[in-house]
């Protein structure tokens, strides 16, 4: 993982949980769960993605900082078994920005990798207020020592920024407090990230990492990465809730067609 950021295009693959317990959408589908997230996994791995991430997207209602010890448990022990069967980076996100557990479920599992929806920027949602967490989490970090690195958000989805910061002013803070990539997905008019959005960040921070977090497809990879260093890949990759290996080769032919 150390040298994940190699100067080679990287695509991240999202492996979605279905609801946990304790969770209103919960089915009762502990098996279910399990099998499914290994499967994708799976797939992402043989269709030749570069990374994977684990993150409990069904889980709504979101909660702001902490899901609940039941859905944290799940989550931590299908993160483990990811693990075991995979070769290359894998990271965690406990959405909507539970950074404490994040941390946690990374140093237990030996993970590479976590995603921070609010690190140096307040964020407020229909999930309540999200402050932002780089202060206590470098407390976690130092406890709890792991070679973990932060891909850290700036106005992240679905939220708004209290107060609203410019996003490449927050990229200049979360660089500032050691994180190791910079992910962007809306601004805090929560419109979609432009590739020129990205071409402006890249101007405007150098050669540091940028993650784009959403809205990439096959027909417009190859723009936006142009400026930035990878790109995170979810619904992209799914027909209905499976991720759908004719569309994972499909994305990843068009992303090695030039890199």
């Amino acid at each position: 993982m150390k040298d994940f950021f190699d100067g080679k295009k990287k695509v991240i693959g999202m492996v979605h949980l279905l609801a946990l317990p304790a969770n209103a959408a919960y089915k009762g589908d502990k098996d279910r769960i399990v099998r499914f997230a290994l499967e994708d996994a799976k797939t992402l791995i043989d269709c030749g993605v570069d990374a994977i991430m684990l993150e409990n997207f069904n889980d709504w209602p979101q909660y702001a900082d902490e899901i609940p010890m039941e859905s944290y448990t799940l989550m931590t022990a299908v993160a483990s078994k990811i693990r075991d069967i995979c070769p290359i980076p894998f990271g965690v996100n406990v959405e909507m920005n539970a950074w404490q557990q994040e941390w946690i479920m990374a140093w237990a599992v030996n993970a590479d990798f976590i995603r921070l929806e609010a690190f140096v920027d307040n964020r407020a949602g229909s999930f309540g207020y999200i402050p932002a967490c780089s202060t206590p989490l470098s407390k976690v970090m130092k406890d709890y020592p792991a070679d973990v690195k932060l891909f850290t958000d700036v106005h992240t989805a679905e939220t708004y920024g209290n107060p609203d910061v410019p996003i490449n002013e927050l990229a200049h803070n979360a660089i500032g407090h050691d994180a190791d990539a910079i992910i962007v997905t809306e601004n805090d008019q929560c419109k979609r990230i432009t590739v020129e959005d990205v071409r402006s960040m890249r101007e405007d921070i150098g050669d540091f990492p940028i993650i784009v977090g959403s809205g990439v497809k096959a027909n417009n990879v190859l723009d936006y990465f142009e400026y930035a260093d990878a790109v995170i890949v979810g619904r992209g990759f799914k027909t209905g809730d499976r991720i759908d290996p004719a569309k994972v080769r499909e994305f990843m032919d068009v992303v090695r067609s030039k890199y």
